[in-house]
């Protein structure tokens, strides 16, 4: 059956089909598929007021044997599937994961933050967030949120059915068919240029890109996770994947496929446009804030070095075409040389090592408290952020 090619992608998606035909026709036709589990929730609840949204989803995600009588059936199915653990999760290989993370907790946020979520908007989902005004409007917010979801997926029993981490994945999910029914109603979207808003494909590039990807970055910033490690990472953000709609025919299942799907989604996708320059330049101005340096010359001194960092992290030709400033000196190397030294004084004197262990498990908990203050089941109500109910 031939596959529909969204206007934007017809260029990226010849150069892909150089590199993998079979998994860029996969990508391409997914650009038109959703989640239809999450979306039938999303237009059974799209009426709701938002706390009644809020109080149902809080009550079946802590207790989702007992529904009541106002839960709609497609709550009902969406619960009973995301409740099934796949044969291939290993707790045993997840809390490998665990002890690999918490070791490297501070270099996977500035991965995350500097580069996974950058690249994340060079497709087409920061057309989507523009569009909804999320970033812009409240950026510290959303990164919060989304360092929290990746600290939740990593702690100790955080992906278990009704772990924190699970419950965050659920969540995201059902939030993001909530904005795709909002935006595909609007006529700031246009179907047949972009396909499907925050589509499979859109979804699968996402976790493409904050699991084999972010191990790369990871790398770069001067990470210590061993091959074994590396694999667990990529093990539980699989299991993640499942949970947040990625369709099983597309979902990644080590790091190579992981890295080589988010190659390939790149080269799918349509080059930046404002939209991503809006939303990447963003997320490096929300940096500062997020970590609680409000003084403005400051903020500007930290923004500075994250854009130098970021730049080195994806690559001059998307930093160039995000309009990040250009820098003469390479931090990177600098900034891995540092964190490679602190490994070899970890090792050599166990002190130390307790010392600043202690301070960057209280920086994740800090980090945790923070999010769990502004942590809300409620759904967006309204295309525009600032015409929704808080959520």
């Amino acid at each position: 059956m031939a596959v529909t090619i969204p206007s934007s992608y017809a260029e990226g998606y010849e150069l892909a089909r150089a590199m993998d035909p079979g998994l860029s026709e996969v990508y391409i036709r997914h650009t038109h598929i959703g989640d239809p589990l999450a979306d039938a929730v999303a237009e059974d609840l799209v009426s709701w007021p938002s706390r009644e949204v809020h109080a149902l989803l809080a009550r079946v995600l802590q207790d989702p044997e007992k529904l009541s009588a106002k839960t709609p059936d497609s709550l009902r199915r969406f619960m009973a599937e995301s409740l099934e653990v796949p044969d291939w999760f290993d707790e045993e290989v997840a809390l490998v994961a665990s002890r690999a993370f918490l070791r490297n907790s501070d270099l996977v946020l500035a991965g995350l933050v500097g580069g996974s979520i950058v690249e994340g908007f060079a497709t087409l989902i920061s057309k989507s967030f523009r569009i909804r005004g999320r970033v812009t409007a409240s950026g510290v917010r959303r990164l919060k949120q989304n360092g929290l979801q990746l600290i939740e997926q990593y702690l100790p029993g955080g992906m278990s059915p009704l772990g924190d981490g699970w419950k965050l994945t659920i969540r995201v999910r059902l939030v993001h068919a909530q904005s795709r029914l909002l935006i595909s109603q609007s006529d700031e979207w246009n179907r047949g240029r972009y396909g499907l808003p925050i589509s499979a494909a859109t979804v699968f590039l996402a976790g493409a890109a904050f699991s084999g990807r972010l191990m790369q970055h990871v790398a770069a910033l001067g990470g210590d996770f061993s091959r074994e490690e590396r694999e667990a990472y990529i093990h539980v953000w699989r299991y993640t994947g499942l949970l947040i709609g990625i369709p099983a025919e597309l979902l990644f299942h080590d790091e190579a496929s992981a890295v080589r799907a988010f190659e390939l989604g790149q080269l799918c996708e349509p080059p930046p446009d404002e939209d991503a320059i809006i939303m990447a330049n963003s997320i490096v101005n929300s940096a500062p804030l997020v970590i609680g340096i409000n003084e403005p010359a400051e903020r500007r001194k930290l923004a500075r070095y994250v854009y130098q960092v970021s730049r080195e992290l994806i690559g001059n030709d998307l930093a160039d075409a995000f309009l990040f400033p250009k820098h003469r000196r390479k931090v990177v190397p600098v900034f891995r040389l540092r964190n490679r030294s602190k490994r070899f004084l970890a090792r050599t004197l166990p002190s130390w090592r307790q010392k600043k262990d202690l301070e960057r498990f209280n920086g994740l908990m800090d980090f945790v408290n923070l999010g769990r203050l502004e942590h809300s089941y409620s759904l967006p109500t309204a295309l525009h952020d600032e015409h929704s109910a808080e959520w």
